[in-house]
């Protein structure tokens, strides 16, 4: 949650810090956060306390009180994404004390969902009923409904620095994972440094840094964790037709338009230089890109993860399962069914699960859209 706090002219961001955190180390922070301004009212993030209430099954706690009684919910949650949900309650002679942007903490079957804050309240109200919809987003969201806070060019950082620093800025918990790339001192076309749009929104900066490495920033609902999708270490889920139940509907989309054979991605630094890729799609497109966001010395992996994240776009499979089942975002998946045209057992990863009372929508990819890989071979190819 945040803090509000008085700044005058003669308090300094080190008195604020000292005051809240007993240290000026994250002055800095709390002066970006809050736009550099000399005085007025300012926020500060403070701790949530994370301790559970011990019940169990969907609720959402607000306060000292949790909440069960929704007559419809959506639960967000997809790769690259902050997670999010709707609840709707349908109103008695509860009185309900939402306000905007409280501190609310959402648990599922499996555990906390998502900590965060209410966006959205719509109460609501014909001849028949009253209810109130809820819309709530992860701590996360913050990062993306604010504008980077200046400088907006970060130079001779690595990703990982650079990623720490932006979410220490809004009290944000961030994790990493072991990959090499994070400590890479930024190298592109421009040079050491990699700079926001002025009007570019914190995580979705965030967001492009990572995919320039090929990292995957993923909202676990208590913070952010940056690292690659490994689905060798994953037990995947059956949907083996025939071998598996509770699908109501399942489809796929086989869309290549845009799609090329030939990624070739160039670069003028530190010297001019070219490099091209291929991919198993039976027709001679060539695409050009400029490395731009991408390793400058580097250039056959840039295309690479450019060519495997057009391939995501391109093959996807939709499935609707008709019970509320505990299924994550990066969860990988075996699939076959000849009626959607995948005949052969074939590897994907859960991209999106929207979670209802008693359905759950998924949307799948190949696996090389998270990991950069170039397959063998593309379904109908």
């Amino acid at each position: 949650m945040f803090k509000p706090i008085a700044k005058t002219a003669g308090t300094t961001w080190d008195d604020i810090a000292r005051r809240v955190y007993g240290t000026p180390e994250r002055a800095g922070d709390i002066e970006k956060l809050n736009n550099n301004i000399s005085t007025g009212e300012i926020l500060v993030p403070q701790a949530d306390d994370d301790a559970e209430s011990g019940e169990t099954g969907l609720r959402l706690e607000y306060g000292e009180k949790a909440y069960k009684n929704f007559s419809e919910y959506l639960l967000i949650d997809r790769l690259g994404a902050v997670k999010g949900a709707v609840l709707i309650f349908v109103v008695t002679d509860e009185k309900y004390p939402f306000k905007i942007k409280d501190p609310v903490k959402l648990y599922s079957e499996d555990g906390l969902f998502l900590k965060g804050r209410i966006a959205n309240i719509y109460p609501r109200r014909n001849k028949n009923a009253r209810w109130i919809q809820v819309e709530i987003k992860s701590d996360a969201g913050i990062l993306l409904e604010s504008e980077l806070p200046y400088p907006l060019e970060f130079m001779n950082l690595s990703r990982k620095q650079i990623l720490t620093n932006i979410a220490g800025y809004y009290g944000i918990n961030i994790e990493f994972s072991d990959a090499p790339e994070l400590d890479e001192i930024i190298a592109t076309e421009t040079g050491t440094s990699f700079t926001a749009d002025i009007n570019e929104k914190a995580f979705n900066f965030m967001f492009r840094l990572c995919q320039s490495a090929g990292l995957l920033l993923h909202d676990t609902g208590s913070g952010l964790f940056v690292g690659r999708l490994d689905s060798g270490t994953k037990e995947k889920i059956n949907f083996i037709d025939g071998a598996c139940v509770g699908i109501s509907e399942i489809y796929s989309e086989f869309k290549t338009d845009g799609l090329a054979r030939y990624y070739e991605v160039n670069s003028q630094y530190p010297a001019t230089d070219s490099a091209t890729v291929q991919i198993p799609f039976p027709y001679p497109i060539t695409k050009r890109f400029n490395s731009n966001d991408f390793n400058a010395a580097s250039l056959s992996a840039a295309a690479s993860l450019i060519a495997c994240k057009e391939i995501g776009e391109a093959f996807k499979v939709y499935i609707t399962l008709n019970e509320n089942k505990a299924v994550k975002s990066g969860d990988f998946a075996v699939v076959k069914n000849e009626d959607i045209f995948i005949e052969e057992e074939s590897e994907f990863v859960i991209e999106q699960v929207i979670r209802k009372v008693d359905t759950t929508s998924l949307i799948l990819t190949l696996p090389c859209a998270y990991t950069g890989e170039i397959p063998e071979q593309l379904p109908l190819c």
